[in-house]
């Protein structure tokens, strides 16, 4: 049985030579078996959450356990981030449960050093200058990183998380260290503060909540490599710039309003992020490992980014007026689920309850609480069903709210929808499609599955006793699981009726 009391203590432990400490803590981490990674991190959180309730321990010697505590947690933190994204795997230990610990992990090192920074602002010391832009760093790091990981689960991230990400920022722009480069680790490349800062700006005005996960992960990895192209600004100039935050406040960057003027606020001109990704758009990073829809899906993303952080893309504004509703809906969500739920209508256990919020002409909005195995994704299709309206909606809008809600924005695709099957060659039995005799984009459209896409195919769709020979035409979009396409009729026929019995004499 692995020593975790034995561990916790080494780490706890103040001597004053920490040569002997040092080795033994890493010695015990070395020989901790994989599968007690998250236990092993579990303990450190606890120990950690110990050591910030205790007002009494010095600034030297909770600087010591912290970076302690740090040290010995990253490892840790590396394979478990790894586990949760399904890279590596840990014996008996589901992805999804790696995630509390990790974010307990980010909060209570963050709060470490910020503790570290209050300690040292109540009774400066002249030698721990040095150390103190280390440690804003480091906290301004942790904060970063539940914020990331807010966003890269269309989270909505807790007020406290900007409201210490805008002040250590503050803090470091006051001081003028936050462009200074530091390395946060010494096997990490110098970076400076500010760079840590604008990247989580910058997901933030990516606007993750209508992003695919597939594609925040994308922008998460990009981010790093063009955050250089903005630079928080003191001097506002409204005209060139895009988007502006209140350092004093507990809110991320929002667009930039005449009256955003402080000597605390910070100005930000998007423009140049946005020539960028528009110049890759065109010809998408790693291009050559994506498949053909998922090469049509980065280009629509490039393009997208490219119009958000730009000065055109703040001129963008709501279709249509919303309606208040507040009542009660069912869904069905997939093309699978929608046909079995229209074709079974009587059925209530296949449509989930949920609730509709507002509606308006182009869109609907609605929250609901998910079970423990939700899996809805921006750009899924569903039919939400209310007093008497059965209708096909895109979700395009997807946020997890701290009340455990989900909250969804979808695109109205078509007033009606009709299950019906395609006969496709080389497959035994006909697949699902879904009909849409009338829509906003066309006369009629088809939804199928995207693999069985490819302009000018032949299919022969069946509904009942009706079938129809038809042949795909143009997408009018292309979703990560479908296609909305439209078809041309070849020709239709019917099954014959079967005669009645006789009668009996």
């Amino acid at each position: 049985m692995f020593d975790f009391k034995g561990l916790i203590d080494t780490l706890r432990r103040r001597s004053h030579d920490d040569e002997d400490t040092e080795p033994s803590a890493t010695k015990l981490i070395g020989e901790l078996p994989r599968d007690q990674t998250l236990l092993a991190l579990t303990e450190i959180v606890k120990a950690l959450a110990e050591l910030n309730r205790n007002a009494k321990i010095g600034l030297k010697e909770r600087f010591r356990a912290v970076q302690a505590f740090d040290d010995k947690a990253r490892p840790l933190m590396t394979l478990l981030i790894s586990v949760f994204q399904g890279k590596k795997t840990l014996e008996g230990i589901p992805g999804r449960q790696v995630l509390p610990s990790l974010i307990a992990c980010w909060q209570e090192l963050g709060s470490a050093y910020k503790l570290c920074l209050k300690q040292h602002a109540q009774q400066p010391a002249a030698r721990f200058a040095d150390d103190s832009e280390l440690i804003t760093l480091r906290a301004i790091a942790y904060y970063a990183e539940q914020a990331r990981w807010a966003y890269l689960r269309h989270h909505e991230p807790e007020l406290r998380i900007w409201r210490n990400l805008n002040h250590l920022f503050l803090i470091a722009d006051s001081a003028e260290f936050a462009y200074k480069d530091i390395a946060r680790y010494p096997d990490e490349a110098p970076s400076p503060i500010v760079n840590y800062y604008m990247q989580i700006v910058l997901l933030k005005l990516s606007e993750p909540e209508r992003r695919r996960t597939e594609d925040l992960a994308f922008i998460n990895h990009i981010l790093p490599r063009c955050v250089g192209l903005i630079r928080p600004e003191k001097i506002i100039r409204v005209r060139e710039q895009s988007y502006a935050v209140n350092l004093d406040d507990t809110l991320p960057p929002v667009k930039l309003r005449r009256n955003m003027v402080g000597e605390r606020y910070r100005y930000f001109d998007t423009e140049a992020l946005g020539e960028h990704f528009r110049s890759l758009s065109p010809h998408p990073m790693d291009s050559a490992a994506l498949n053909p829809i998922e090469l049509a899906l980065r280009e629509q993303l490039l393009a997208d980014l490219a119009l958000v952080y730009s000065h055109t893309g703040l001129g963008r504004s709501r279709r249509s007026e919303r309606l208040n509703k507040e009542i009660p809906a069912t869904v069905a969500v997939g093309l699978t689920q929608i046909a079995q739920a229209l074709q079974s209508a009587t059925k209530e256990s296949t449509w989930e309850a949920w609730t509709l919020g507002d509606e308006s002409s182009n869109g609907i909005g609605m929250h609901y609480r998910p079970s423990y195995d939700d899996h809805l994704e921006v750009g899924d299709v569903l039919v939400l069903r209310y007093d008497g309206h059965t209708g096909l909606n895109v979700v395009r809008r997807l946020v997890k709210l701290r009340d455990g809600q989900i909250r969804v924005g979808a695109e109205k695709i078509a007033p009606q929808v009709q299950p019906v099957t395609l006969q496709v060659t080389g497959q035994p039995k006909p697949v699902w499609a879904l009909y849409c005799p009338e829509s906003p984009h066309s006369n009629r459209l088809l939804l199928l599955d995207s693999p069985l896409y490819q302009r000018q195919n032949e299919y022969i769709i069946s509904a009942g006793p009706q079938h129809i020979r038809v042949k795909l035409g143009p997408v009018q979009e292309r979703l990560a699981k479908y296609v909305l396409c439209t078809f041309h009729v070849l020709e239709k026929s019917v099954d014959p009726v079967a005669p009645k019995p006789p009668a009996k004499s």
